[in-house]
């Protein structure tokens, strides 16, 4: 049989990542429209209505992602079984992490629920923001309880390579969020008009629906791997703890990156009211850039563990550069877009002149950023799937807490300058990110470890 050339390896290789990817940005892009339809549309309102959904979605997804980082783990395994042919013990170990995951799920939920109120007093000086914060809180915990098994499934299924039914499952929680969001935050199609309170409850059950769906699959037998109900009776102690092992510093790594984002929020609310809803605004239209950079972050995590379970190195290693390389490439020209047209994709998301141009010039700033964050998001998800979390975690841990909030602070309480610079900041951060993951990834560590 004919060799393939060079040539011919790296095309097949390209189909391979991008066959993975695609089916991940789409599933990036159904998430990230709940996150934007609530703000589009709760940005109609106020901005204290604005503030309050920004808050609280953070709040909850914070939590909800530190303790879904179980599917780090759950993932570099899953991969490395089924790339060494053992889909019966891929299965077993995807089973045993979701039953974790619903005991998780159901105590933040509560969680959630019980302390939202105290949380926003905490977090905020203004009445009205707490306020509404709050309901936003209570209502959205119910899903938690839902997002938090839904993660961990989803990273099973992405490592045994099926990252289709992530992006169906998502794609079916956004359209039924956009119905809900429609119909009751401004009172149509027969509902009462609850405002903030009916974003939470539109954001709610697209969470819950999402989570039934993909657990109907995974439950089926269709694809590489399989949930067997009557197994779960029970949790292997010895897997967990080495799923856990690897997916403490993940967890870690997103309580870090979370923790300094609400700090630096917080410190951000203090440039007032205004300024914060422009913030919500900026951020929330950047996340459309990180849509590349996600999925193939997911496709570098998914071929390497795969290649790795297969014994091959050398796989492995391309398949992270070529998903760089694809990365860096679509993130830069989402990037042009931010620079060149910046007022009119902020303007979808608020009608507010003040918010929106102030958006809009920080849009222009984040620009900058795009290909660095391509880099440190795909190298991480590379290093992820062989069972490196340790290493991105080291890098966040340096570049959040030594570059970005001590950056941050100096604009906001000693420079006492306007929120351009704080995103100047997260330039700086993003660049040095990039450059510590590459330099991790070339030392090779990730090669040598063992599942």
């Amino acid at each position: 049989m004919r060799m393939a050339s060079k040539a011919e390896y790296r095309y097949l290789l390209r189909r391979q990542i991008m066959s993975l990817a695609w089916p991940a940005i789409l599933e990036m892009i159904s998430g990230t429209i709940v996150w934007t339809v609530d703000t589009a549309m709760i940005g109609r309102l106020s901005a204290g209505a604005l503030s309050a959904v920004g808050l609280g979605g953070q709040l909850a997804f914070t939590v909800t992602f530190v303790f879904g980082a179980l599917g780090v783990g759950t993932s570099a395994m899953v991969a490395r079984y089924i790339g060494a042919g053992e889909n019966e013990r891929a299965g077993y170990i995807a089973g045993q992490a979701v039953l974790v995951s619903l005991i998780l799920g159901a105590i933040l939920g509560l969680l959630c629920n019980l302390g939202a109120v105290s949380i926003f007093r905490t977090i905020t000086r203004d009445p009205l923001v707490a306020s509404l914060g709050a309901d936003y809180l209570k209502i959205v915990a119910v899903g938690v309880a839902f997002m938090v098994p839904t993660l961990v499934m989803n990273s099973a299924l992405r490592g045994a390579g099926n990252t289709a039914i992530p992006m169906i499952s998502a794609a079916m929680g956004n359209i039924l969020n956009i119905i809900g969001d429609y119909a009751l935050i401004f009172g149509n199609l027969g509902f009462p008009r609850l405002e903030v309170k009916g974003a939470a409850i539109a954001t709610a059950f697209a969470q819950i629906a999402a989570a039934a769906v993909t657990f109907g699959y995974v439950t089926s037998g269709f694809g590489c791997i399989k949930l067997d109900i009557k197994k779960l009776s029970r949790i292997d102690l010895k897997l967990m703890g080495r799923i856990i092992s690897l997916s403490v510093p993940a967890s870690m790594e997103e309580l870090s990156y979370s923790a300094s984002r609400l700090i630096s929020s917080i410190w951000i609310n203090r440039l007032g009211t205004a300024a914060f809803a422009a913030h919500q605004v900026a951020v929330t239209a950047e996340s459309m850039s990180f849509m590349p950079g996600y999925g193939f972050s997911v496709a570098a995590s998914t071929v390497v563990g795969q290649s790795l379970g297969a014994k091959d190195e050398k796989a492995a290693e391309t398949a992270a550069w070529e998903a760089t390389r694809l990365s860096v490439m679509l993130m830069s020209a989402v990037g042009a877009a931010f620079f060149l047209v910046p007022g009119r994709i902020t303007g979808l998301f608020t009608n507010i002149p003040e918010v929106g141009d102030l958006a809009a010039r920080c849009l222009r700033i984040g620009a900058f950023e795009q290909a660095t964050i391509a880099v440190a998001m795909t190298l991480s998800g590379a290093l992820r799937g062989a069972g490196d979390t340790k290493s991105p975690f080291g890098v966040t841990l340096v570049t959040l807490w030594l570059v970005r909030l001590p950056l941050i602070f100096t604009v906001v309480f000693v420079l006492k300058a306007g929120l351009e610079y704080v995103w100047a900041a997260t330039v700086i951060q993003y660049f040095i990110e990039a450059l510590l993951m590459v330099y991790r990834f070339k030392k090779g560590y990730w090669k040598r470890i063992k599942m």
